[in-house]
């Protein structure tokens, strides 16, 4: 049972099926941050991020959504009507970046090929996440009703996460029915210590914030661990449910530098997507997990089928909300309660 490409190098099967035969570990709720980094230390942090692949493939939770979109991406059928509107919470920088498809700029256009309206959440390029939280609240509120899928990308998933915190989430929430959380950094990154543990090299990322005009105390605000900002723990409205789209690239699949760079910051703490995010981390939110085998944070490496991804979920989305009936105008948090299953 596998969902990785027939493309993949006859090395990583390998690894895969090791993995596969590996006698600890038989249970991905095993696999704990701490687990994976004592995993990594004897047998290496690729072996780590396979070991983790493969239990959550073979899981009855993940396992069966894993395979199904696996399918569904592939499919090359005309894409049917989906009542729904894809709203984007889009990732840091996505004003001045746009091609590292932080705006969201790709799913929009499959999106629109399912008959879906898409719109952009207009939050701050790169503000506080408290800052950006008050902006999505406030325009989730404002929404009419009607379906709505929620995209976040990145940094938005911490502001996602924050605004769920809040005693009134179910209301501000009453038209999401599904979020699609594409590598967010819901519990912070390890890459803010490494950030501040150097003064020269806090200072020069100061100066370049200084000079370019962001919100350096958004940088404080993705701290993670005990005392921080995101420490809190995510909690899902009843009606809603989570999609957690992550990269488990082993370090030959980080082409760029500057992902190689982040993994090799971080790698002491185990598997991660080569922007700081900590595998581990991702397997304790509620909700789904879609690992993506071979892709790093930016779900963009050689042969990676992002449209196809897009496409999968959406089809995914489409059967769900067909087969519960799924009310297109819900009133409130008690309305269009669709449970997507698996």
């Amino acid at each position: 049972m596998t969902v990785v490409s027939d493309k993949t190098a006859e090395c990583e099967r390998e690894l895969l099926g090791r993995a596969a035969q590996f006698a600890e570990h038989s249970d991905w709720r095993e696999l704990t941050v701490a687990a994976l980094e004592r995993v990594a230390e004897r047998q290496g942090v690729d072996f780590a991020t396979a070991l983790l692949y493969d239990r959550l493939l073979r899981s009855a939770e993940h396992g069966p959504l894993m395979e199904r979109l696996e399918r569904l991406s592939k499919e090359d059928t005309r894409a049917p009507v989906l009542d729904a509107t894809v709203v984007i919470a889009p990732g840091a920088f996505y004003v001045e970046f746009p091609h590292t498809g932080a705006d969201g700029r790709l799913l929009r256009e499959e999106a629109e090929r399912f008959g879906c309206r898409s719109e952009v959440v207009p939050l701050a390029s790169f503000g506080s996440l408290r800052e950006n939280e008050r902006i999505l609240r406030d325009w989730l509120l404002s929404r009419p009703p009607g379906n709505v899928i929620l995209v976040s990308l990145s940094k938005s998933g911490a502001e996602v996460k924050l605004a769920l915190a809040h005693a009134d989430a179910p209301e501000v929430f009453r038209h999401v029915v599904c979020w699609i959380n594409l590598s967010g950094l819901v519990n912070g990154t390890p890459l803010v210590d490494w950030l501040f543990a150097h003064k020269l090299r806090t200072c020069w990322v100061r100066f370049l914030f200084w000079v370019r005009r962001y919100n350096f105390k958004a940088i404080h605000d993705l701290a993670r661990g005990p005392g921080t900002l995101l420490a809190c723990d995510l909690r899902l409205p009843q009606h809603m449910r989570a999609i957690h789209v992550v990269g488990f690239p082993l370090a030959r699949h980080l082409t760029n530098a500057l992902a190689r760079r982040c993994y090799r910051r971080v790698r002491h703490l185990g598997p991660n997507d080569g922007a700081g995010i900590l595998l581990g981390d991702v397997c304790r939110l509620p909700g789904h997990v879609y690992p993506v085998w071979g892709a790093d944070h930016y779900l963009r490496p050689r042969g990676c089928d992002l449209r196809g991804l897009a496409r999968g979920i959406f089809l995914y989305l489409h059967e769900e909300l067909g087969e519960r009936g799924a009310d297109s105008s819900p009133q409130g948090p008690a309305a269009s309660r669709v449970k997507v299953s698996v």
